[in-house]
């Protein structure tokens, strides 16, 4: 994973993340994996597995997921170049944890690339795992990319204030 940059260096405007923010803090999402269930596209999944192996419990909810389909805020027209964007925002509360995965929509869609977007700054409890790295002392906006979109990663909240990240993916229509 690397750190491409900031957003206040790309765009000259960033009101919308404080907005979106504001917004995701306000309200609950859409719980996840599957309203407590079953993560989609896990059937099979050999990580899924592994985690309920491990002792997770698979009708926990992992984390609470914002999309357009449930957010006022709209997320500005990022370059893709000639690509599709699919966009996502995971809030975890405190307690919240995710076991390590990759995500099942990377195995399906073709020439991705994954980004992955803090809504605030970095707080203590706050924990972000990529392969065998941890991704800490972050800033609101920091842009990073996954060096591979089907990395296995996972995430945790042990602090005392909500998390939110703004997740894209860009990936080529079949």
């Amino acid at each position: 994973m690397i750190k491409v940059g900031n957003l206040h260096d790309m765009m000259t405007d960033i009101s919308w993340l404080d907005t979106l923010r504001g917004e995701v803090f306000s309200k609950e999402g859409i719980k996840r994996p599957k309203e407590g269930g079953k993560p989609e596209g896990a059937e099979g999944d050999k990580e899924w597995q592994n985690a309920i192996d491990a002792g997770y419990n698979p009708t926990d909810v992992y984390f609470e997921m914002f999309d357009q389909n449930n957010i006022v805020t709209s997320i500005p027209k990022f370059h893709t170049c000639g690509r599709s964007r699919h966009w996502w925002i995971t809030k975890m509360n405190p307690g919240n944890f995710m076991p390590m995965h990759i995500d099942p929509h990377t195995k399906q869609q073709k020439n991705t690339d994954r980004f992955w977007i803090p809504l605030q700054d970095w707080e203590h409890g706050h924990i972000f795992m990529y392969e065998n790295l941890s991704i800490s002392n972050y800033l609101k906006g920091d842009v990073y990319q996954y060096n591979n979109s089907q990395a296995i990663h996972g995430a945790a909240n042990i602090g005392l204030t909500a998390r939110a990240v703004l997740q894209i993916t860009l990936y080529e229509e079949e």
